[in-house]
C-alpha cells in the first residue's frame, strides 16, 4: 500500500522454508474482503501449537470437518479443489526423505561404532591371554574376582576415554572441514554441522558405555581363570579355550557383516549420485545465468505493468556485451511447475471432481533459444502471442505421446480451467523435446505445456540469460540493470544454471559422501580386526606350526591352514552381511535414483572389495607363519 514500515524487533536466524538467499520480514496479517478477492487461490499458511493430548490425526480430522462447513457456507468461492492439510513443523521444514536419510546416517554411525568396539573387544581378548599369568598371581595373592573385574574395567574405560578425547579433537577438525566443503553445495538451514555440548555429552556417554560393555567380556573371562592351571602352563592353557576362540570369531564375523551393510548402502547412494550427475536435464546448462524476481503488488498490480517491467529488463540485459539472449519463466528446469485442470478438444466430458490436472510453465519468447532447445514441430512463441490472434500453447514430447499418440499435435486444441470456469481454447503451435521440470530425483518427464508470458503474466518469475562469457562474471551487471529499471526491487538466487543443479544434488552428494566415509572406516576396521585375530592366532599356534613343519608339512600347507581360518570367518560374515543388506537397504528406496535397493552389481562390487581387503589382512599373518623356524617354534613358550 506504499506505507513505510517501522522495525520493532529482530528475530533469531530461522529457516522459513524459502529458497536459498531468502531474507525474511514479518508484518501483521490484515485480512478483509478486498485482500481476499486478490488472493484467488484462497491460500494461507498457519502455525498452531496443539493442546496437550491432541494428536495430529485428530487435528486433521477436525480441519477437514471445518473445511466442509466453509465450502457449504460459500459454495461460489470454494470448490472441491480447496482443502486444508496439517503437518508437523518438523515435516514441513525438513523433508521426510531428508529425515529418513539422517536416521540412516545415525544408523551408519552406530554400525561403525559397533565395528570399532568389536575390534577393541578382540584386542582386549588377545591382551587377556598374555595377562592370564599376571591375573592368576593376583588371585593367588588374595585378589577377589570383583577386584580383578574392577581393575580390568577401569583399564578398559580409561582406554575408551582416551580414544574419545582423541576422537573429539579429530572430529572438531573433520566437522569444520566437511561443513566448509558442503555449505557451497546448497546445504539447507536445518542442517548444522558443528560440535556442541549435546555432541560432547553423546561422546562421553558412548565412551563410558562402550568401555564398560566391551571391556566386560575379557574381564569376566580372566576373572574365571583356573589359578593352578594358569600358573602351571605359564599362560598357555588360558589362551585358546574353545569359548574364547568362538567369541573372537563371532566378533570378526560381526565386523564383516556390518562392513558389508555399510558398503552396500554407500555403494547405492554413490550410484544414485552418479546417475543424477550424468543425467541430461534436456537443456544446455553451460553459460546460463539465472536469478529470481518478485514484483510487489502495490506497484505492479496490473498485468501491463508487469509485462512492461520484464520487457524493459529483458532489453537491457540483452544489450550487455557478454549476453547473447535473455528470457523469463515462472520456473526453471527441475524447479517444479504450475498445475491447471484441463480438457482436450473432442474428449468426453469429465465430472468436475474427477478432472485431472497438468503441469504448465509460463515463458517469454526466447526461452527455448536461451536453453538451446530446438522445436521438433511447429514454432516457438513470438512477441505477438498473447496480444493478438487466438491463444496458443506449446507442448512437450511426453504430452504429445500420451494424449495424441501417432498424431501431429500442431493445430490441436485444449483448454484450462480457473476453478470451475473454463478458459479459452488453446491452439498447439509447437512441439519441443522433454525438459526435466519436476524434482531432480524423480527423473521422469511429466506431460507439460508452455504458455506465452503475455497471455498469462506473473509477478514472480525467473530471469535467465545465455552468455558469451563466464556467467558468474555478470552477476554485478545483472544487479545493476535490475536497479536501473526499479531501484527498490531486490533480486535473489543469482546463480548459474550449473550451480543451481549442483545445489539440487546436495542430498545425494552429502549423504553419499558420509556413507562412503563411514563405510571406508568400517572396511578398514574390519580388515584390521581380522588381521589382528589371525596374527594373534598365529602367535598362539607357533608350537603347533613348528610340530606340523617338523612332521613334514610344507610352507604352502601352513600358509593355506592359516589363510583358511580367516577365509572361513570372511565367508560367514559376507553371507550374514549380504542377507542383512538385502533387507536394510530397502529403507533407502526413496533416496535412490534409478538404482534398485538390491542392485546385484553394487552387492558384487561390495563383496569383492571386502574380500580383497580381508584377504590382505589374512595374507600377512599367513606369510609370517610360512617363515616359522621349526626349531625356534618347538622351543616357543
Amino acid at each position: 500500500d506504499g506505507q513505510s514500515l517501522t522495525i520493532i524487533g529482530v528475530m533469531s536466524p530461522l529457516n522459513t522454508g524459502g529458497e536459498i538467499g531468502w531474507r525474511s520480514i514479518w508484518t501483521p496479517l490484515r485480512t478483509n474482503e478486498a485482500v481476499q478477492n486478490k488472493n484467488a487461490g484462497r491460500w494461507v499458511m498457519a502455525c498452531a501449537r496443539l493442546k496437550p493430548g491432541v494428536t495430529l490425526e485428530q487435528t486433521r480430522a477436525e480441519l477437514v470437518t471445518l473445511m466442509e462447513g466453509i465450502k457449504q457456507a460459500y459454495p461460489a468461492t470454494y470448490s472441491h479443489e480447496h482443502g486444508i492439510y496439517a503437518a508437523s513443523l518438523k515435516d514441513y521444514v525438513v523433508d521426510p526423505n531428508a529425515q529418513r536419510a539422517l536416521w540412516l546416517l545415525f544408523g551408519a554411525v552406530v554400525m561403525v561404532l559397533l565395528v570399532a568396539c568389536a575390534n577393541v573387544a578382540n584386542l582386549l581378548l588377545g591382551r587377556a591371554v598374555g595377562r592370564s599369568r599376571e591375573i592368576s598371581i593376583r588371585a593367588a595373592l588374595g585378589a577377589s574376582r570383583w577386584r580383578v573385574i574392577r581393575q580390568l574395567l577401569v583399564e578398559s574405560v580409561l582406554l575408551s576415554i582416551t580414544g574419545g578425547v582423541l576422537g573429539w579433537l579429530i572430529a572438531i577438525w573433520g566437522v569444520r572441514t566437511f561443513d566448509a566443503v558442503v555449505t557451497p553445495l546448497g546445504k539447507p538451514a536445518f542442517i548444522d554441522f558443528s560440535m556442541d555440548y549435546n555432541v560432547l555429552a553423546y561422546l562421553v556417554a558412548i565412551s563410558l558405555g562402550t568401555g564398560v560393555l566391551f571391556g566386560l567380556a575379557p574381564a569376566l573371562r580372566l576373572s574365571r581363570l583356573d589359578v593352578n592351571t594358569a600358573l602351571k602352563d605359564g599362560g598357555r592353557g588360558a589362551s585358546g579355550g574353545v569359548r574364547g576362540k568362538y567369541l573372537s570369531g563371532l566378533l570378526v564375523v560381526s565386523e564383516m557383516a556390518l562392513a558389508v551393510v555399510l558398503l552396500a548402502g554407500a555403494g547405492l547412494m554413490i550410484r544414485s549420485f552418479l546417475n543424477i550427475y550424468r543425467m541430461s536435464v534436456g537443456v544446455n546448462v553451460q553459460n546460463v545465468l539465472t536469478m529470481r524476481l518478485f514484483l510487489p503488488e502495490a506497484k505492479y498490480a496490473r498485468a501491463d505493468d508487469q509485462i512492461s517491467f520484464h520487457q524493459r529488463l529483458k532489453t537491457r540485459l540483452e544489450a550487455l556485451p557478454g549476453v547473447q539472449s535473455a528470457a523469463i519463466a515462472t520456473t526453471l528446469p527441475t524447479g517444479g511447475s504450475m498445475s491447471f485442470p484441463y480438457e482436450l478438444e473432442g474428449a468426453s466430458p469429465v465430472d468436475e471432481k474427477r478432472r485431472q490436472t497438468l503441469s504448465a510453465v509460463v515463458i517469454s519468447p526466447g526461452y527455448f533459444e536461451v536453453m538451446d532447445v530446438r522445436a521438433q514441430r511447429g514454432r516457438f512463441f513470438t512477441e505477438t502471442d498473447g496480444v493478438a490472434g487466438p491463444p496458443v500453447v506449446i507442448v512437450n514430447q511426453r504430452f504429445a505421446e500420451k494424449f495424441w499418440p501417432g498424431d501431429d499435435p500442431v493445430g490441436k486444441r485444449l483448454r484450462l480451467f480457473e476453478g470451475k470456469v473454463p478458459q479459452a481454447w488453446l491452439t498447439v503451435v509447437g512441439l519441443v523435446p522433454d525438459i526435466l521440470q519436476n524434482d531432480i530425483s524423480v527423473r521422469e518427464h511429466d506431460p507439460l505445456i508452455y504458455l506465452p508470458y503475455r497471455q498469462k503474466p506473473m509477478r514472480g518469475v525467473a530471469v535467465i540469460a545465455r552468455t558469451r562469457v563466464p556467467p558468474g562474471s555478470l552477476g554485478t551487471a545483472f544487479r545493476r540493470e535490475v536497479q536501473a529499471v526499479d531501484e527498490n526491487l531486490p533480486i535473489f538466487n543469482l546463480l548459474t544454471m550449473e550451480e543451481r543443479l549442483a545445489n539440487n544434488y546436495w542430498p545425494w552428494r552429502v549423504f553419499g559422501s558420509l556413507f562412503a566415509i563411514f563405510a571406508g572406516i568400517a572396511l578398514l576396521l574390519a580388515s584390521v580386526g581380522l588381521y589382528a585375530v589371525i596374527a594373534h592366532s598365529v602367535s598362539q599356534r607357533t608350537q603347533e606350526i613348528g610340530v606340523r613343519m617338523a612332521l613334514g608339512a610344507s610352507a604352502q600347507s601352513i600358509h593355506g591352514l592359516v589363510f583358511a581360518q580367516g577365509m572361513r570367518e570372511l565367508i560367514i560374515g559376507l553371507a550374514v552381511g549380504l542377507a542383512a543388506a538385502f533387507g536394510i537397504t530397502r529403507i533407502l528406496r526413496t533416496l535412490l535414483v534409478q538404482v534398485s535397493p538390491s542392485d546385484p552389481g553394487t552387492f558384487a562390487v561390495v563383496s569383492f572389495v571386502l574380500a580383497l581387503a580381508a584377504m590382505l589382512g589374512c595374507w600377512i599373518p599367513a606369510r609370517r607363519a610360512m617363515n616359522v623356524d621349526p626349531v625356534v617354534a618347538l622351543r616357543h613358550e
